[in-house]
């Protein structure tokens, strides 16, 4: 016969664990990776097992920090940012990617091109050539109705200073399981507008970091949840924003009484947003790469069959996440230090 069908994370939650709050606690490591529970295979119980047996990393200052440091040392190395800079296509001379083409006209010329972007798009960019290797790679999905699901993310400053014995993160849990998966990730063959979850789970984040407060005296706290991308549910407007935010705050609650009247200002991003500020249709997250499910959640390899064109970042192996976009940005460097047969640190 067949391959044994491999069971869902779901599915081996319901198996193995007798109380269902545990298995919430397990789905939600999935949920926020952008992943379906109901669909996800069960080797996603490896990103719940890592957290809990290795612990999880904070970067002080916030994730901003981290760019700023990434920026410095790319200027000490000489590297040269191009802002505000659109590419409108990869050139090739002599049978390998040879530079870019910007939106002004004007061809960067380049020994090797990293493409960080959905590889989806690479078809456009390289005049309609798809840059697979046959036989060998992985391929994006095949378009709408596929993207990854966004996430809706609140910043709050807040008047007085954080208790002493606040947890750093917490998870507010989703009083309808059903109800917020069906909003994230639809169902088979809808392809209508649908609304957003009126309570979703919310992650609650109260880092005791002194960069991100002016003084003791008050609080930075940052609330998110995983959303549909922008296209299935309509981000456009303040509106949209200022209703997802109330609700985000009103789940809040249950892990800060008296949020709401604390407030001194918010900042609110929503899928819309990251589509307009990176280009990624909808504002999609990548999620992680897993094994199992006959391939769909791989992603592309870091090679193509174009030579001097390499793949890095979340849309690329091994997959979403700041970890493993990391990763791939080490691995594009070794391939095109050490050549296309290397295969990472021996």
């Amino acid at each position: 016969g067949g391959r044994p069908r491999v069971p869902s994370l779901a599915e081996v939650a319901r198996r193995e664990l007798a109380d269902p709050r545990a298995a919430a606690l397990l789905e939600s490591h999935a949920l926020a990776h952008g992943l379906d529970p109901r669909t996800a295979p069960a080797s996603a119980t490896v990103l719940p097992y890592v957290e809990q047996t290795f612990g999880a990393w904070y970067v002080g200052g916030g994730m901003r920090a981290l760019a700023d440091a990434l920026y410095e040392r790319c200027g000490k190395r000489k590297v040269e940012f191009c802002f505000e800079a659109e590419v409108t296509g990869i050139v090739e001379k002599d049978g390998r990617a040879a530079g870019v083409e910007l939106a002004d006209g004007t061809v960067a010329e380049a020994d090797a091109v990293v493409a960080g972007i959905d590889p989806a798009l690479l078809p456009a960019l390289l005049g309609g050539q798809e840059p697979w290797r046959e036989g060998e790679d992985v391929t994006p999905g095949p378009g709408p109705g596929t993207a990854p699901p966004g996430r809706l993310t609140v910043f709050l400053a807040l008047r007085g200073g954080r208790p002493d014995d606040a947890v750093h993160r917490t998870v507010v849990h989703a009083p309808d399981r059903e109800a917020e998966l069906t909003a994230v990730f639809g169902t088979e063959g809808d392809g209508d507008l649908r609304e957003p979850c009126p309570r979703p789970t919310v992650t609650v984040l109260r880092p005791d970091d002194p960069a991100t407060r002016p003084d003791d005296d008050h609080e930075a706290v940052t609330l998110s949840a995983v959303v549909a991308p922008h296209g299935p549910v309509d981000w456009t407007g303040g509106e949209a924003a200022a209703r997802g935010a109330d609700r985000l705050i009103t789940a809040a609650e249950a892990a800060i009484p008296g949020l709401g009247d604390r407030i001194l200002w918010r900042e609110v991003r929503t899928p819309r947003d990251i589509a307009a500020d990176t280009g990624v249709a909808g504002g999609s997250v990548p999620g992680p790469a897993l094994a199992g499910a006959e391939g769909r959640y791989l992603r592309p390899a870091n090679l193509t069959r174009l030579p001097g064109l390499y793949l890095a970042g979340g849309w690329s192996h091994p997959g979403g996440g700041l970890a493993h976009a990391g990763m791939s940005g080490a691995l594009v460097a070794g391939l095109i230090v050490e050549g296309q047969d290397w295969r990472g640190s021996q």
